[in-house]
């Protein structure tokens, strides 16, 4: 599913990346070991908005990828997107996103105040 790279393969294949794309991977990967996992980018977008949008999965996983940083996500999915309608509704997903896992972890964070045993 994602392009397995090791370091020395890494800068060929972020070649083929935008270049705004590929510097901010770099800065982000540029301690981490030597397996590097990028996700493809979406082709298929149909640019409606739909509910199940490919951006929005896309941003879910770079976040993961950046161990949690939403907002370094959200401004690289924006950054690829050229149509106002598409990225104004991205821009409100992705906040909504941001804000329930902030909720999430505030839930959890304070069930673990609450009882440290789990």
């Amino acid at each position: 599913m994602y392009s397995s790279l090791s370091k020395a393969g890494t800068s060929k294949f972020i070649v083929q990346i935008g270049s705004s794309f590929r510097s901010q991977i770099l800065r982000v990967y540029a301690d981490k070991g030597d397996d590097i996992k990028l996700p493809p980018e979406p082709t298929t977008c149909c640019m409606s908005g739909c509910a199940n949008c490919v951006w929005i999965e896309y941003a879910q996983t770079l976040v993961k990828l950046l161990e949690g940083n939403s907002d370094k996500a959200r401004d690289i999915v924006l950054s690829k997107i050229e149509d106002p309608n598409l990225k104004a509704f991205l821009t409100i997903e992705l906040k909504y996103l941001k804000q329930k896992m902030d909720e999430e972890k505030s839930k959890t964070d304070e069930t673990k105040k609450k009882d440290p045993k789990k």
